[in-house]
């Protein structure tokens, strides 16, 4: 029964906000003909919201693999520049301005001829996705849009304000090691089978030396780093397509075939079964899930709001960032 709850309620989260939030009077143009790109760095965390977030732009109030972001409220580790962290350099296409396009066919008949060839090229390598919902997922991107504004963001705020940032890494350090089971299962999947053992030996010491993976000392002690890996990757390492695009409530950008993946990693995640065969009511595992999204937030307050001042539109630049970066999961997962 209370895995049945959780599934009614995550189905009144993905309708109930559309019909709240749909505003199609003004349809954006999405299918501008020409793009740049330009790049933002965020910080990453060693335990990695990667997180990948493209993970560039938040994390999400559900249980969700790491390392699959760009989503508004995606699952990662990401910790604050004063700690442990890497760089990433996520390449974000923007449209260019009406104007600036009017003015290069201006230049004269030389102009678009030689720029055409360029353009073509650019294109071709934009990974693209079917959007048939497209006024549903500007609804739910207006959705997360606020409910990261008005709730998730002044929440986190408070909480960074109560716990200082080393309790913070510790629940971080917590929290990512309950999803070694979900990343042992698919890099088996994707035949990467050192990554998998790699991944096993550091949950183990990291479950016992790290006392219940609150410190994550594999990577120091063995030089075992997380070896990322979700359904939705393994999917893609098999040939299945996105389908078509998708904005989840909470959840952020997705497509048909990630959010499946997104089922298949919560079922190999250790709470689910708590909560089906254990003590954990369904109000005790949605608060855990609840806090798990706020802890990781806290590292990666300001990601959200730079990625939206850089971007023209920033639906559609989050919807290209989303599927160049599963793109490159794919491609890595074949490795």
């Amino acid at each position: 029964m209370k895995l049945i709850h959780s599934f009614v309620l995550m189905f009144v989260l993905i309708l109930c906000p559309a019909f709240i939030w749909a505003d199609t009077s003004s349809p954006e143009a999405d299918t501008v003909g020409s793009r740049s790109s330009e790049t933002i760095t965020t910080p990453q965390n060693p335990v990695d919201v990667n997180s990948d977030a493209t993970d560039v732009l938040g994390s999400a109030l559900a249980f969700t693999p790491p390392e699959t972001a760009p989503m508004l409220f995606r699952q990662s580790s990401h910790r604050s520049d004063k700690g442990l962290q890497n760089d990433e350099t996520i390449t974000v296409l923007t449209q260019h301005n009406e104007a600036e396009e009017k003015e290069a066919e201006e230049v004269g008949p030389a102009g678009p001829a030689e720029t055409e060839p360029v353009t073509g090229q650019a294109e071709g390598e934009t990974p693209q996705i079917p959007d048939p919902f497209a006024p549903i997922n500007k609804a739910m991107y207006h959705f997360n849009d606020k409910l990261y504004f008005w709730v998730l963001k002044p929440t986190t705020q408070v909480y960074s304000h109560i716990a200082p940032e080393p309790l913070r890494i510790l629940i971080s350090n917590f929290y990512d090691n309950l999803w070694a089971p979900s990343r042992i299962i698919n890099n088996l999947l994707q035949l990467r089978f050192k990554a998998a053992g790699n991944e096993f030996i550091r949950f183990i010491f990291n479950s016992f030396a790290g006392t219940g993976g609150l410190g994550d000392v594999a990577t120091p002690a063995l030089g075992i780093k997380k070896q990322e890996a979700d359904f939705g990757q393994t999917l893609g390492h098999y040939g299945i397509g996105h389908g078509f695009y998708l904005v989840l409530p909470i959840y952020g950008p997705s497509s048909l075939r990630d959010g499946v993946g997104i089922v298949g990693d919560t079922f190999m995640h250790p709470f689910t079964y708590w909560e089906i065969y254990g003590n954990l009511t369904f109000w005790e595992g949605a608060g855990l899930f609840v806090h798990e999204r706020v802890n990781d937030t806290s590292f990666k307050i300001g990601d959200y709001e730079s990625f939206k001042e850089s971007a023209i539109d920033p639906y559609v630049s989050m919807r290209d960032a989303f599927v160049q970066y599963r793109k490159r999961k794919v491609e890595e997962s074949k490795q």
